[in-house]
């Protein structure tokens, strides 16, 4: 199952979550649309969303999001012995 990320929402109700496919373990970005307008869903590959515009908030959101994954998942800095030092 795939685990989405809530990163963004606006202030009509629309959200956006960042979810890995399950299979080819690519990255993507579903936007939920408001409830009253539907809940209409859509997925989008990370750069088509990064590179639609106009930019956002949501844009900026994600991009906080990504980078705060990638120094979570960075491996840790060597200890002193193990950098020579």
């Amino acid at each position: 199952m795939t685990c989405l990320m809530h990163f963004a929402a606006s202030s009509n109700g629309d959200r956006w979550f960042l979810g890995t496919d399950d299979v080819t373990k690519e990255d993507f970005v579903l936007h939920r649309g408001n409830p009253s307008s539907g809940g209409h869903e859509t997925i989008s590959a990370v750069e088509v969303f990064l590179n639609t515009r106009p930019f956002g908030p949501e844009r900026d959101a994600l991009l906080a999001m990504l980078a705060m994954r990638d120094d979570h998942n960075a491996p840790d800095s060597p200890a002193p012995s193990e950098r020579g030092g």
